[in-house]
This record gives C-alpha cells, structure tokens and sequence, in this order.
C-alpha cells in the first residue's frame, strides 16, 4: 500500500498540481512530508490528541537546554510516522538561539535524510 499525503510547497502550504487539482506526495515523498510535519508539531498542539508532538519548550527552550531528551522525544515522534521503518541517526546541535538537526530515516520506500 502506498503513502499519500498532500504535497506542501516551500512556505508548508498546499498547492495545486498543473491540472488544477491538489497536490499528493506519494511513497518516500509521502513519508519525508510527514516526517518533517512530525518535527514540527509542538506537544499538545493537537486538541484531540495532547500527547502528540515534541516538548521543544520544555526541553529546550526553557531554561537549560536538555538536547538528550530533545532526542528521545524526536525520535519517537519520527518512528510514529506511518512507513519509517528505523532512524538510522539522529543528531541535534544548538547554534545561538538556533536548533538544528540531522536524520537518516529508514522507510517502506527508502532513505530519507531531514534537516
């Protein structure tokens, strides 16, 4: 079975393909959007479900910095996306006021790598 999902353009929003319908992202594509919407869900963002997303306030940007569990908590969202299979790595670095990652996400369609 394949992955579909709406296809975002670079500003994460929806767009129309050339024949005037919505854009689908399907496959490795698919699952990498998905990916990168996982990265970016705060925890509790989602009403109906709270436990969703990633506690960047509270293990980040709140005080002293916990980049371990900044992890932990990435890499459990990623693994939660329909079609990864296994991260492969995942590192995370802060530069100033700036929270950078890398991952090499293993999937049903491929490697996919998310910055």
């Amino acid at each position: 079975m394949t992955t579909l999902t709406f296809s975002v353009d670079s500003n994460n929003d929806i767009f129309l393909n050339d024949s005037g319908n919505l854009a689908i992202a399907a496959g490795v594509e698919a699952v990498k959007q998905n990916c990168e919407h996982a990265m970016k869900t705060l925890l509790a963002e989602c009403v109906l479900d709270l436990p969703r997303g990633i506690p960047y306030f509270q293990q980040v940007w709140n005080g002293r910095p916990n980049l371990e569990q900044f992890n932990f908590a990435a890499v459990g969202a990623l693994l939660a996306v329909e079609g990864v299979t296994q991260i492969t790595s995942f590192e995370s670095t802060l530069n100033g006021d700036r929270l950078e990652y890398q991952a090499t996400i293993q999937t049903e369609f491929g490697t996919v790598n998310l910055t």
